[in-house]
């Protein structure tokens, strides 16, 4: 499921919270090491936890893929998100998705004293993937989603296997297709002895399909090492070409950045642009655009970087809004 996720991170954001745009990792896999002062913690270590926005403000978002019951995942959800709020100083969504049929926790988690006076409710969100009809993944129209359909309450009928097969086929998702081939494969395990066969018999097919491909993309690897090669040894025409076709396709990306994010300042980003001569500073600027607490702290950013505004750019702000 981390897989899934880092292939299509925008599609199961967009499933958890339709709204939300994906920024970035704030951490591949979120992890606290234990704190000598608190030996009962031990390890957390989150699943997923990224960097959104939502109307404009930023977020985190924490996504837990749970294939068992665990008595204790509202407790475990709520310290994840106490401690990512503390860390990179963002409201937290957290949202737990149970992968197979079992005991669910549910929201809010309650807490009060025996006299009943209430201390907390902590809400976060369920998905029981059992419970959804595949007809309601496929109508979301998003790829990352199609891998989830075994796990679906129709998971079970070739029908399904084969829309999930023809439909990353047809978008040429094929990693998305290896991790569905694999998720059917553990949604099936104590399926009747016939559809196992035939599942397998799909996957067997698909697999080699899968690697003849992977041999080709071998191929136009070495292709394209050899290319590097051919610069190397002195196409240095070919070199200062496709920078300035990085540097132009950076400041196109900065400028849509900042379209989708501060739209009122599109007009100063176009006017930075064409400034910017390195692509460390573009990608630091294209960071600070999801970052930036708010448009005028971005637009500091982009007046360091004209020409007459004296002075050193400021470096792009950390996860936490912070300068590092």
């Amino acid at each position: 499921m981390k897989r899934l996720f880092g292939l299509a991170a925008q599609d199961l954001i967009t499933f958890v919270l339709p709204q939300a745009r994906f920024l970035q990792h704030a951490s591949g896999e979120f992890v606290l090491k234990p704190d000598p002062s608190l030996p009962e913690l031990g390890l957390l270590a989150a699943d997923t936890l990224s960097a959104c926005s939502l109307q404009g403000q930023t977020l985190l978002i924490h996504l837990e893929f749970q294939s068992r019951a665990d008595g204790k995942m509202a407790h475990r959800l709520l310290m994840y998100n106490i401690l990512a709020d503390e860390r990179y100083g963002y409201p937290v969504l957290s949202c737990v998705i149970y992968l197979r049929r079992c005991g669910v926790v549910t929201t809010p988690y309650r807490r009060q004293l025996p006299d009943a006076t209430p201390v907390y409710d902590f809400y976060f969100q369920v998905i029981k993937l059992w419970e959804l009809p595949a007809q309601e993944l496929l109508a979301r129209q998003l790829p990352g989603l199609l891998p989830l359909l075994p796990l679906s309450r129709d998971g079970r009928s070739r029908q399904v296997i084969r829309t999930m097969i023809e439909r990353l086929q047809q978008t040429r998702q094929y990693e998305l297709l290896e991790v569905g081939l694999l998720l059917a494969s553990l949604a099936w395990a104590d399926a009747p002895a016939s559809e196992r066969l035939w599942l397998q018999e799909q996957i067997q097919m698909l697999t080699e399909f899968l690697q003849e491909l992977k041999q080709t993309d071998a191929a136009r690897a070495l292709i394209e090492e050899g290319l590097k090669q051919g610069l190397q040894q002195g196409r240095q025409e070919g070199i200062q070409q496709g920078r300035q076709e990085g540097l132009q396709q950076g400041r196109e990306d900065l400028i849509t950045g900042v379209r989708s994010r501060f739209p009122q300042l599109e007009p100063l980003a176009r006017t930075v642009a064409p400034h910017l001569q390195s692509l460390r500073t573009i990608h630091q600027l294209l960071l600070a655009v999801g970052l930036a607490p708010d448009a005028e702290h971005l637009r500091a950013l982009l007046l360091a970087h004209l020409p007459d505004s004296g002075g050193q750019p400021p470096t792009a702000p950390t996860a936490n809004g912070s300068q590092p």
